[in-house]
């Protein structure tokens, strides 16, 4: 390897690892961009011991570099299962690589250099192997993991190639041959391009991540009233007959238990609240709080009947919550108005029927669900309700 070989392929290592480094900065700060970071230093620093061995000569660097190498490719497989939310472990890692040195050291005492080659390029096969099954992709997954899956196999791929020619031909790669020269270059690329694939993949969740905060009311866990509007907005309007419900839902005096009990109590209504309204609908509801104690759900293809079930389970949870934890004997209760139309007929239209509902509710005495005007069953085991 000449000096230039060897300046270019530091120059690439250390900017795949600077930009992992930078992603990590500027964004989400996840482990394994540094881990990914780290395997291409090591692989950086494991290169330039290897050049250094071809200058003088001697033993001690050569055993130096293939720890480094095998060091790099640890850390490498640890931090692509790290970032899909997998591990491997300290003790596995630290016993793969004691394992592999282990065995290195053994074929540099009493074996010849090519069996030690051969032992490290399948060990190393043998790790990134066991990472692949357990990053395995499924057909749910995203366009990112696919194409990091399927390019890490292109670089196993090579890899494997590249030993099955040593094991059939007895040759250990030549630094000063077309063909080494030729795959190292191949295996840079490729790294390379999982470099842009793992940082595009990180930036887009980083983004979609600050989407959802913007989103989200951080108090309750629901939406806020701008992203109930954006997630609707492409539900509800012309071409489509869909039925939605509409569920509009109000905490029965609670400016009062603000002003009297103070804020802190009125926000652990509120997060209860939240929380009730969560485990209580569907995961394709849009949940969201669109006012101070105003809440609101859209559920499509839910009809009257379900509707009304889903808002009654809602009051009857509420009412049964008690809040020893901020005012001993505290009672909360909610008045919810629900309507049903197709989506066709618009948010708005949808918006104004739910709202005379909610308002038939607070005027027959708040603590009940009303739909389409008209007070809807009591459910089985009802709590009974105030100003009936």
């Amino acid at each position: 390897m000449t000096i230039m070989q060897l300046l270019m392929l530091l120059g690439g290592l250390l900017i795949l690892a600077g930009s992992f480094i930078v992603a990590w900065l500027t964004g989400v700060r996840r482990s394994y961009l540094l881990l990914l970071s780290a395997s291409f230093l090591v692989l950086a620093l494991a290169f330039l011991v290897t050049f250094l061995f071809g200058l003088y000569r001697l033993t001690p660097l050569l055993s130096v570099a293939n720890g480094l190498f095998i060091v790099a490719q640890v850390l490498f497989a640890e931090g692509l299962l790290q970032r899909r939310g997998k591990t491997f472990g300290v003790a596995f890692n630290v016993t793969a690589f004691l394992v592999l040195f282990g065995l290195y050291s053994f074929f540099q005492i009493y074996g010849t250099a090519f069996q030690r080659t051969i032992v490290i390029n399948v060990g190393l096969a043998v790790v990134m192997g066991l990472a692949m099954l357990r990053f395995w992709i499924r057909r749910d997954d995203t366009l990112h993991d696919k194409l990091i899956f399927w390019t890490i196999i292109a670089l196993g791929v090579m890899h494997c190639l590249r030993t099955a020619v040593m094991l059939f031909t007895g040759i250990i790669a030549d630094p000063s041959s077309i063909l080494w020269q030729a795959t190292q270059i191949y295996i840079l690329m490729i790294a390379m391009i999982l470099t842009i694939e793992i940082l595009a993949s990180h930036f887009v969740e980083s983004l979609d991540r600050l989407n959802t905060l913007r989103d989200r009311d951080r108090l309750t866990g629901v939406l806020n009233r701008e992203g109930f509007e954006r997630a609707v907005s492409g539900l509800c309007g012309e071409g489509s007959s869909t039925p939605v419900a509409l569920t509009l839902l109000d905490l029965d005096n609670f400016k009062l238990t603000n002003d009297t009990l103070g804020h802190p109590v009125g926000d652990a209504v509120l997060m209860a609240f939240g929380q009730i309204l969560l485990s209580e609908t569907r995961a394709t509801d849009v949940v969201g709080r669109i006012g101070g104690d105003e809440f609101a759900i859209l559920s499509l293809g839910l009809d009257r009947q379900g509707a009304c079930a889903m808002a009654e389970r809602i009051r009857i949870h509420l009412a049964h919550r008690r809040f020893p934890e901020v005012s001993d004997g505290l009672e909360a209760t909610c008045s919810i108005g629900v309507a049903i139309a197709r989506s066709e007929r618009g948010y708005e239209t949808l918006y104004r029927m739910s709202d005379n509902a909610l308002y038939g509710a607070k005027r027959l005495g708040r603590n009940r669900v009303v739909a389409d005007g008209a007070p809807s069953a009591a459910a089985p085991g009802e709590v009974s309700r105030a100003g009936a």
